[in-house]
């Protein structure tokens, strides 16, 4: 009796602050499965599951992916940023805007990637400054930069310059006819952006200082510790504002327009791509490696909506079944971390 107690205490226990992850690991090899049994090798045709299908998956979210990025560092820290599809369409229309005004392709990119980081910086003003709640500051942006955009146009605007042309049309390729992936601008830029976020929330005193502030205790051990907690709150938006401004950037390169009702609903996207990737809502738990696999998961049931002929609405109701499955096991997390 005493050998078999022995045993089961040397059972390794999974930490719970991974639980969220592994569920959306598993649920990310459970929708795979899934596919691979109704379009692949189990109805007697090619593979579902390919380097093709990653690679048209990377292609379609790219946008996505660098919004999911910034977007972890806000919810870590328990915050949130409505803010990130309006900015999406304003970048797009003043990238439009620019190269009908003659701009230069890197003057274009620069002013992009400012304005997101512009709309970020007044975000965080306002909640660290003014102490103003992160929904109603990011909603205030939201309608500020969503009514810029209807300023400059109204209409969808072509981007018709040949560099940017060329960028969106670059790509390397693998393979060829049915087995054919490749790799262009967008997947690289949303790879860089998503290492990026990795190392300096893994691997800086700012990462840790993210944490810190999504501990639950109004950032005292932050203070406590020395670290700089106002700071960290404004520069988190300034993360994901400017991870707005480049994914505007990439969403232009993808439809090669610029249009003011691009990105309604885009955030809610990215926050529950975020969440789906196992970064707890209440903030301190997630990881920006999950989030990238949340942004697969969601381009999968897309696709399989697509595959099965349904109506496009049908991706929201699946995502809302898959978000309420995480939302109950987060809080599950919490109640246990209290």
């Amino acid at each position: 009796m005493n050998t078999a107690h022995a045993t089961l205490r040397r059972v390794p226990r999974i930490d719970r602050r991974f639980l969220p992850v592994i569920g959306t690991v598993l649920t990310l090899a459970v929708i795979l499965l899934i596919g691979e049994l109704r379009y692949g090798l189990g109805s007697g045709s090619r593979a579902f599951i390919s380097m093709k299908l990653l690679s048209n998956l990377l292609v379609d979210n790219s946008y996505l992916l660098v919004l999911a990025v910034g977007m972890t560092f806000v919810i870590l820290t328990g915050g949130i940023d409505l803010s990130v599809g309006a900015v999406v369409a304003l970048v797009g229309l003043v990238t439009a805007k620019l190269f009908m005004a003659g701009a230069s392709l890197p003057v274009v990119v620069i002013v992009g990637v400012l304005i997101g980081t512009t709309c970020g910086l007044v975000i965080g003003v306002l909640v660290q400054v003014f102490d103003i709640q992160p929904f109603i500051a990011s909603l205030a942006v939201m309608f500020l930069a969503r009514g810029l955009a209807n300023v400059v146009s109204v209409q969808s605007l072509p981007i018709e310059d040949q560099g940017f042309a060329a960028l969106a049309a670059w790509s390397l390729k693998f393979g060829e006819g049915k087995s054919l992936w490749r790799i262009n601008a967008s997947m690289i830029v949303a790879g860089i952006v998503l290492l990026v976020g990795f190392h300096i929330l893994h691997h800086t005193r700012f990462g840790r200082t993210v944490y810190g502030l999504g501990a639950g205790d109004q950032g005292q051990a932050v203070r406590l510790m020395g670290l700089s907690e106002g700071r960290t709150r404004v520069l988190v938006y300034v993360i994901s504002g400017t991870c707005a401004g480049i994914a505007g950037i990439l969403f232009a390169l993808y439809t090669k327009s610029g249009f003011n009702l691009t990105g309604i609903g885009m955030e809610l996207d990215a926050i529950a791509s975020v969440v789906i990737g196992g970064t707890l809502l209440v903030g301190g738990y997630g990881f920006v490696l999950g989030s990238a696999v949340g942004v697969l998961v969601y381009g999968l049931i897309q696709v399989l909506i697509a595959r099965e002929g349904l109506d496009s609405w049908w991706t929201k109701v699946f995502i809302g079944v898959v978000l309420l499955g995480f939302v109950i096991l987060q809080k599950i997390v919490a109640v246990k971390r209290q």
